[in-house]
């Protein structure tokens, strides 16, 4: 506030540019910042926080949502770009519509005008929208699709066209204008609500902004746009392929890689392995928690297999006593002195054998054959087993 109250007290100042926007901005979180996370210990949590705070700061200072980010149809062959769907050129001309740029304009322009005439309408209840039948334009009916950034021109127009999803101006609209920051005036909340999200709902719905974001909108995971850290707090690399894959587009995984390393380095400034690692581990978490919401595992939510009760003809229970498991102790040859009396029936010298456990009455334990001498060679001296 301090800023800005600086700013409006400047006699020489203009009119508020977004340059002005992003500097108050940037100042504002930087000082704030050093003053909150930087003079004191950080836990574990407090350091994702603040990883997270810096992502969503940048967004808002520099509101990847905006058309601004739709670049030209002659933009540098490195950079991904949207080009009019052969289809739907003629169309577009009749609106005065000639680059993906101003198409989506429109499309978002009408959609905003949608809406606010279904919020009056709502405020009349003798209308209704079927009444008033709100035209939708042509913005349906207008595609576009994406060309990936490539090595070179060459590489750019050889690129199958034919092959790649065309999509309506008025969806890459609706996913801009619905953006999942798009409201967001404090990135510390929005970071807050990252960590502590868990319910299922929720995170359904950052998992179907990101695939939207895959599907209609790719131009927001380009390596100079920071949705791209987004998206991928969200979605894996290999999903992020797959959907591309699934539309026409041939990006690599490795291509998704170097593109959020540009972005790490060139927007957050983090260029070392210590300075990424906060956000790497946040989003390595959270993707487990939004694949555990949206895709459990099957084999948690079904019952096994009911173990088949063998049936036959046998009674259960024997009529006869169950045979003893295991070794039966040796015989053992009792002298005049035993408590049991002396052994008449049977009498014969001991084994050469010695239980393992300590000896008393008559017991069924597992005996060890081994021929032993000394200490534990016989019944009646234990064995040392030290």
């Amino acid at each position: 506030m301090n800023i800005i109250q600086t700013w409006k007290n400047d006699p020489a100042r203009g009119q508020l540019t977004q340059k002005d926007r992003k500097a108050f901005i940037e100042t504002a979180y930087a000082e704030t910042d050093y003053a909150y996370f930087g003079m004191r210990q950080l836990s574990d949590q407090e350091i994702k926080l603040r990883a997270l705070t810096k992502v969503f700061y940048k967004v808002l200072a520099e509101e990847p949502w905006s058309e601004d980010w739709i670049r030209a149809p002659d933009v540098e062959r490195k950079l991904s770009k949207f080009e009019m769907h052969k289809d739907s050129i003629a169309l577009a001309a009749e609106h005065g519509l000639h680059t993906p740029r101003d198409a989506v304009k429109a499309a978002r322009e009408a959609a905003i005008k949608h809406q606010d005439t279904l919020k009056e309408l709502a405020k009349d209840p003798t209308k209704s929208a079927k009444d008033l039948k709100i035209p939708r334009g042509p913005y349906d009916e207008i595609e576009i699709i994406y060309i990936a950034g490539t090595v070179s021109s060459t590489a750019t127009n050889k690129i199958d066209r034919e092959n790649i999803y065309p999509v309506s101006v008025s969806s890459v609209a609706n996913v801009l204008q619905n953006h999942v920051c798009r409201d967001m005036v404090r990135p510390f909340s929005m970071a807050e609500r990252f960590i502590n999200c868990t319910e299922t709902h929720e995170l359904e719905k950052m998992r179907k902004f990101a695939c939207d974001v895959c599907d209609f909108a790719p131009h927001l995971l380009d390596n100079d746009n920071v949705s791209l850290l987004v998206v991928l707090l969200i979605l894996p690399r290999s999903d992020c392929c797959r959907r591309f894959e699934n539309n026409g587009i041939r990006i690599e995984g490795s291509t998704i890689s170097h593109r959020k390393a540009e972005c790490m380095k060139n927007k957050m400034g983090w260029n070392t392995a210590e300075l990424k690692k906060p956000y790497d581990a946040f989003a390595n978490e959270f993707q487990q928690r939004v694949k555990n919401a949206c895709s459990p595992d099957p084999r948690a939510q079904r019952p096994g297999p009911k173990s088949k009760v063998r049936k036959d003809s046998t009674p259960t229970q024997s009529v006869y006593p169950s045979p003893h498991m295991g070794y039966m102790a040796s015989p053992q040859l009792r002298g005049p002195d035993s408590p049991y009396g002396v052994n008449t029936g049977i009498n014969i010298p001991p084994p050469n054998m010695q239980s393992i456990y300590s000896s008393g009455p008559p017991a069924s334990a597992p005996r060890l054959s081994r021929a032993s001498t000394g200490a534990g060679s016989n019944a009646g001296e234990p064995m040392d087993l030290s």
